[in-house]
């Protein structure tokens, strides 16, 4: 029988701290900032779960939606309105960001014998950041997740303008993803800190976009600026400052249901 994806979307609450033992808490608050606050802050989650299986020639579904709904909501049961690093078994040993809640999610589902096969999932902590795991990316169990690997997207914003050639120049607002993929490290649990992240994408991207003609850049002397070919030039600008982790996903959108995207 032919296979299909099937794709469900559910929201939750949880707070976290993100806090390393082994370290002090001069450390701690250099490296998490204000995510270390000792009083937790919480947050609005958005998990995306997609699962694949095979067509059931009866239901025509891969599973029952209803019962995907209430095995979900189950599971998220342990996690809703819930502090992570107190009220669930989960973090004891593990620091509870973006990245390792989206693994544990993952092992949990995968295990789970009333649902087919997860084929992806995604954690939205907010509107600009979430953490991406398939079945590409896992090696490991729950037991081990410094083999686990992981993508952390981060969204951002900028503006500006490029010459058409019959008209005066046109401004837009972009809207930009980068995706970065690696190993969660045991220490931060994170694939990369994203002060840092933010560091890099302000001083390649924004300082050499952001309020400027984009037709005046040198990447498009010989080339009209689409989104396709800024998400490109993009790439190119950032791939050499991200090594480990690596680059994994460049999107370019400036308007509401067209992306631009591009990746190796």
């Amino acid at each position: 029988m032919p296979k299909a994806t099937l794709t469900k979307r559910l929201e939750f609450c949880s707070s976290h701290r993100y806090h390393n033992p082994q370290w002090d808490d001069a450390k701690n608050r250099a490296v998490f900032g204000l995510c270390n606050n000792v009083n937790t802050h919480g947050h609005n989650y958005l998990l995306e779960v997609t699962l694949r299986g095979d067509i059931d020639p009866v239901t025509g579904m891969i599973i029952n939606l209803y019962d995907l709904k209430n095995i979900l909501n189950a599971v998220l049961e342990q996690f809703d309105h819930k502090n992570l690093n107190l009220d669930t078994p989960y973090f004891s040993e593990r620091i509870p960001t973006t990245e390792n809640f989206a693994i544990i999610l993952w092992h949990i589902l995968e295990k789970h014998p009333d649902l087919p096969n997860p084929d992806a999932l995604r954690l939205y902590e907010d509107e600009t950041l979430y953490a991406e795991v398939n079945a590409s990316f896992m090696d490991g169990d729950l037991q081990s997740s410094q083999r686990d690997s992981a993508l952390i997207a981060r969204r951002y914003a900028f503006s500006a303008v490029h010459q058409l050639r019959t008209s005066n120049p046109q401004g837009h607002d972009y809207d930009l993803w980068i995706a970065i993929k690696g190993l969660i490290s045991p220490d931060t649990g994170q694939v990369m800190n994203l002060d840092t992240v933010d560091q890099i994408v302000r001083t390649h991207v924004f300082t050499r976009f952001d309020q400027r003609n984009l037709s005046q850049d040198q990447a498009f002397a010989n080339i009209p600026v689409t989104d396709s070919a800024l998400a490109k030039v993009i790439w190119e600008t950032l791939v050499p400052h991200f090594e480990a982790p690596s680059l994994y996903r460049v999107s370019v959108s400036q308007q509401p249901g067209a992306v631009a995207v591009y990746s190796v």
